[in-house]
């Protein structure tokens, strides 16, 4: 998955510059006019590495800073800055910026510090990371974990009970309810998972949700939201249950196999994220 990166800055020929070099570099950019444009893209997407531009409109690059390193501790931020405000990029420095870039932004300097810090971001959370991978047998690329172990004519046959519906940006995605079907599968687009007012997940193409419904009629209590154009396969509960009955026990024990490593992975990840907080915050 290409990291992605936002660059926030008021100027925008210093934004759609950024933007050219870093994507012919192959990463993916997401761009903000300012600081209050930056938090809000915050609310819906996340990002491996902040540019951030040291003075702007509504909220200076300073006060951008300290309010990502609040949502995200362990944010890789870096400030770019005009000669006049040096001296603000290194107190940035200091205030926990990993570097400052001086502008005019030289193309080689900007991918050799983006470089780094994408490599330091992978050194804070890697042997976290890897304290939490799961002992589970390898899944191929790109395959739904639910359907792990089917044979290539049952992962047709399973796919073939779902039925796609499409979304616009900003659209609720039910499920887990006997109107929606159990569970979901997303086909193409980003969705962003809440519980209450708080982000808790994205999902993108091949990912799933709903795995407990399928256990528990209307034990789903997160909401699915859309966050780009959104294409996802809704599964139906009885149809599901048809199926097994037909293709007979031993399928439905590795569908059920799947169903609790897929709910298991998503608890390691939310768990894995309090103990980062933690970590980094210090608190008990």
């Amino acid at each position: 998955m290409k990291k992605h990166i936002l660059v926030v800055d008021d100027e925008q020929s210093i934004r759609e510059l950024c933007k050219e070099f870093l994507e012919e570099d192959g990463y993916k950019v997401t761009l903000a006019v300012d600081g209050q444009d930056a938090l809000d893209k915050m609310e819906y997407d996340d990002f491996d590495l902040f540019l951030v531009d040291m003075v702007m409109p509504r909220i200076d690059g300073l006060e951008l800073m300290k309010r990502i390193k609040k949502k995200q501790p362990l944010a890789v931020i870096v400030i770019t800055t005009g000669f006049s405000s040096i001296e603000g990029a290194v107190k940035a420095v200091h205030s926990g910026a990993f570097q400052y870039l001086s502008k005019p932004i030289n193309a080689e300097e900007l991918l050799e510090v983006v470089k780094k810090g994408l490599r330091y971001a992978e050194d804070l959370y890697g042997p976290l990371q890897k304290a939490f991978e799961p002992g589970t047998e390898a899944v191929q690329k790109g395959e739904p974990l639910i359907l792990h172990g089917f044979t290539p004519e049952e992962k047709v046959d399973f796919l073939a009970l779902g039925r796609i519906h499409k979304y616009d940006v900003s659209e609720y995605i039910p499920v887990g309810d006997k109107k929606s079907g159990s569970i979901i599968l997303v086909e193409s687009g980003d969705i962003s998972v809440w519980l209450s007012n708080t982000t808790v997940d994205y999902l993108r193409k091949g990912d799933t949700w709903g795995e407990e419904s399928f256990i528990l009629a209307g034990s789903v209590f997160t909401k699915l939201r859309a966050e780009t154009a959104v294409k996802v396969r809704h599964f139906d509960r009885k149809r599901m249950l048809d199926f097994f009955a037909y293709k007979g026990e031993k399928l439905l024990k590795r569908f059920m196999i799947n169903i609790i490593n897929c709910t298991f992975s998503k608890w390691r990840k939310s768990i894995q994220r309090i103990v980062m907080l933690k970590l980094v915050t210090g608190e008990k």
